[in-house]
């Protein structure tokens, strides 16, 4: 594959959103994990010249007191770390920073060292950006879009993944098979907001949805996990 013309655009298409992140007020320290040292290097690289990089660090422990440590506004991680595992790290890294923005790059091959797709599906509601390694050459420029989803409060898929999911092989667990009713799109994204600590009008406002409906999906939400109060509903989150 020529990517020449890739490599050629890339400095001025992430100058243009690291400009809109600033004018946005949005992010502005972030702490990277990433098993690969070579990758975690040039990241760090591309992040300096427009954040400022708390941490480029390449084991779950030290990603987990670099959040502890910074309360970054973004965590940048892939799913392959030299140690520990990125499902527990992120969880972990959300309960301890809630509202924190969290962008995943995923391996291509779901069955090698990267994630299953169970783990994937089971950190959908924390990751607002992700995205799969062969995408990043795609014109849409997934990388730097998921970025800006972070700081617009929306969430953001790749476009191999969108097509993944949109898949009939890609459906919802079914409800026999947990005992539960799977959640819509738009309730798994209310219920990352939950698990993260935000209130019913933060949610709406992140989701630009207004305060009755948020409230109506935040009762769905509850009833559809079993019902119990939001503490019992995270922690039936947690516990899964």
């Amino acid at each position: 594959m020529d990517l020449t013309s890739r490599v050629v655009d890339f400095r001025r298409q992430y100058r243009q959103t690291f400009e809109l992140i600033r004018d946005a007020g949005g992010m502005r320290t972030m702490v990277v994990a990433m098993g690969d040292r070579f990758p975690l290097f040039l990241m760090g690289l591309v992040v300096l010249q427009w954040m400022k990089l708390r941490a480029a660090v390449t084991t779950e422990a030290e990603a987990l007191a670099s959040v502890v440590r910074h309360r970054p506004d973004l965590l940048i991680c892939s799913d392959r770390l030299e140690s520990g595992s990125i499902v527990s790290c992120i969880r972990s890294a959300c309960q301890d920073v809630p509202g924190m923005g969290v962008i995943l790059i995923l391996s291509q091959n779901p069955q090698g060292p990267g994630l299953r797709a169970a783990e994937q599906r089971s950190l959908e509601p924390l990751v607002d950006g992700m995205v799969l390694e062969n995408d990043l050459s795609a014109d849409e420029e997934p990388l730097a879009a998921a970025f800006i989803a972070v700081v617009r409060g929306q969430r953001y898929r790749s476009p191999t993944l969108r097509a993944q999911a949109s898949a009939p092989a890609a459906a919802a667990q079914k409800p026999e098979d947990s005992g539960l009713t799977p959640l819509t799109p738009r309730e798994e994204e209310v219920l990352g907001l939950m698990v993260r600590g935000l209130k019913d009008r933060e949610i709406a406002e992140a989701l630009g949805i207004g305060y009755e409906t948020c409230r109506s999906y935040v009762k769905t939400v509850r009833r559809k996990l079993g019902g119990g109060s939001r503490g019992q509903t995270a922690a039936r989150f947690w516990g899964s």
